[in-house]
């Protein structure tokens, strides 16, 4: 929630800020070619501990900028997220765990948990995000008072780290010193869906948290005092929202579910700002959050389902690939059409593209059913 704000407090104005966004992005995309490739011969549980240190490095960096290029380095290590959802290489191994390990017809459950419980850290962390705002008792004018919050994430990657580690070993699979090559018919499939995943992630790329975040600092100075509350209520919402997926999921199927409760959500993306005032604008975008994370759960399994069982560490990390490499983009095209058109208008094109995804998915794949969910 900090980090656009920061890199703006660092001399970055909200066009550069919010294009330098794309950079994580675009570095997490070059780490998920590598987990995808070689994830499970160098170890689950070591990649992911990899990761977490690659926090503590990007989070220390940031805390120690003295400017905005030296923070642009610690975002080029590919380990901060600026969408308030994990979308590096972190994701691609936790997929493959979690689908592995869920027992038989409760696969979509246990993503459901999976992103619950993610969704719950994210909305902690949004509303710790306002401690700089207590201790000083006004919004911070500079960068100083939000650099210990970067140490904090630097912590909480150790963290991540010595947790990894501590995985039993059943989450390893077994495979030979050779890449695992897709089958034909995954290799279809997975380029058909990470296709359309990537269209979804590039309007996704628009408008990431940090922009939002942005856009009410900007937009309507009055929010800037409660933006930590205003996030920390959107992951609670989010969180409730993988309880429901899950149901859904299981009752009307997941492809369903996937695209009827994502188009709902991306009219209300659209109309955040066509608001008439703050409330109004706020009132979309918590009803946006209520809906939009439903397609996460379902989509995770969705995938799972229909490629085979050691296929899935590629089969994610190909689709995540192309996600991140598409929603890096995002920024950047944000960064320009705010120079250009002003700060709202990546509202309506990432509606509007979401939309058209959430069609064409459909279209392509309502006869692809997959395995147990």
């Amino acid at each position: 929630m900090l980090l656009g704000i920061y890199l703006t407090l660092l001399g970055g104005g909200p066009e550069l800020a919010v294009a330098a966004l794309g950079v994580s992005l675009i570095a997490g995309a070059g780490l998920n070619v590598l987990v995808g490739k070689y994830g499970d011969r160098f170890g689950r549980r070591n990649a992911m501990a990899a990761f977490g240190l690659l926090m503590v490095a990007a989070g220390g960096i940031l805390a120690a900028a003295p400017s905005f290029p030296v923070a642009i380095a610690a975002l080029a290590l590919g380990a901060t997220s600026p969408t308030g959802t994990e979308v590096g290489p972190f994701l691609s191994v936790e997929q493959s765990i979690v689908a592995d390990v869920a027992r038989d017809g409760r696969r979509t459950r246990a993503f459901a948990a999976y992103n619950m419980l993610g969704s719950l850290g994210a909305a902690a962390g949004a509303l710790a995000s306002g401690i700089p705002t207590l201790l000083l008792g006004h919004v911070p004018t500079s960068a100083d008072p939000l650099r210990p919050m970067f140490l904090a994430y630097a912590a909480l990657g150790g963290m991540a780290a010595l947790l990894a580690w501590s995985l039993p070993r059943t989450v390893e699979v077994e495979v030979s010193h050779r890449s695992v090559a897709l089958s034909p018919e995954s290799r279809t499939r997975v380029a058909r869906i990470a296709a359309l995943f990537a269209a979804d992630s590039y309007a996704g790329g628009l408008v990431i948290q940090s922009f939002v975040s942005l856009w009410f600092y900007e937009t309507y100075p009055e929010s800037r005092g409660v933006l930590p509350i205003v996030f920390f209520s959107a992951g609670i919402l989010t969180t409730l929202s993988f309880i429901v997926a899950a149901r859904l999921g299981e009752e009307f199927g997941l492809l369903e579910t996937m695209v009827f409760t994502h188009i709902p959500s991306n009219v209300f993306l659209i109309l955040v700002p066509l608001a008439p005032g703050f409330a109004a604008s706020l009132a979309f975008y918590l009803a946006r959050m209520a809906l939009s994370q439903m397609d996460v759960p379902t989509r995770q399994a969705y995938l799972a389902g229909i490629v085979a069982r050691e296929e899935r560490m590629a089969a994610n990390a190909t689709t995540n690939t192309a996600r991140n490499v598409a929603q890096a983009a995002g920024p950047f095209s944000s960064g320009g059409l705010l120079a250009i058109l002003g700060l709202s208008v990546p509202f309506f094109l990432g509606g509007g593209i979401k939309i058209a995804y959430d069609l064409a998915i459909f279209t392509s794949f309502r006869n692809v059913r997959p395995q147990t969910v």
